[in-house]
This record gives C-alpha cells, structure tokens and sequence, in this order.
C-alpha cells in the first residue's frame, strides 16, 4: 500500500466527515487500488462513493464545489462534489452512474473491506469487486489498475 502523507491527511478528513453516515461509503478508484496493490501506484485525487442520504453530511463543507449532474458518455453522478484538503482533491459521489451495453447502470459495490493506513480503516470494495469495477470502467488506466491488482 503507498499514499501519500497528503493523501492519508484526506482521507482523515473523510473519515471524520463520514463517521455517521446512515449508509456505507467507500473509496474506489485510484485510493482504493494503491490501498490494496503491492507496489506504488500514482494517485492523484480520492474518490469518495456515497449515498444520497449521506451527501448532507458533506454538502455545507467550507471549500465544497458542487457539481450536480456532473458526467459525461461513461459516468454521471446525481451529487458530485470536489473537496481539497492539504494537496488533494476528494471527489464526493452519490447517485453514481456507468453507462454500458444495458444502459445506465448504479454504481454500488457489494463488498466492503476495511484497509488499514495511517490509523484509519479505510473502506474499498474488495480486491475481486474492485478489479470488476475497474474493467466496467475499462479507460487505459483503469485497465494499468487492474494489472497492478492482479500481480
């Protein structure tokens, strides 16, 4: 597992700010795969996936820009929101979206796995459901992140 110190200091933040959640929260995406992957993976901001219900917890955040609807032709969002905290920007998603053969498709992983750094247990999908996750997405560093979870 490799983070930064500055990424580690977010996801502090995260976890403070999430702590009464009513429904479970992940970190997925980049965060998540250096979380599990054996070797160094480059990271640049932490995506933070949530429920509707939660977005509360976070919308009022000083510093909070609010993109609603956010998306393109392979995800869309119905509440993003970009945090920075220290050097790095938390991503927050709810109503999380990927377009593909069937449609328009939730986002919500199944699994929850805790992954210690830093004195946090961070939560990510498993490394199975991640792997999934990042094919569905299937962009060429998607596609780098799942060979660095396969080795």
């Amino acid at each position: 597992m490799q983070l930064s110190g500055d990424h580690v200091a977010a996801l502090a933040v995260v976890d403070r700010l999430l702590r009464q959640a009513q429904e479970p929260w992940w970190v997925i995406a980049g965060a998540a795969v250096a979380l599990h992957a054996a070797e160094p993976v480059a990271v640049d901001d932490v995506d933070v996936l949530l429920a509707m219900c939660d977005v509360a917890l976070i919308a009022d955040m000083p510093g909070l820009v609010r993109k609603g609807g956010a998306g393109d032709a392979l995800f869309r969002s119905a509440f993003y929101g970009s945090l920075p905290v220290g050097g790095v920007d938390v991503e927050f998603m709810a109503g999380f979206e990927l377009s593909g053969g069937e449609g328009w498709q939730p986002v919500r992983p199944r699994s929850r796995v805790f992954v210690e750094v830093g004195g946090l247990a961070v939560p990510t999908p498993d490394r199975a459901e991640l792997i999934a996750m990042l094919r569905a997405f299937g962009r060429p560093k998607d596609l780098q992140r799942v060979r660095l979870l396969a080795r």
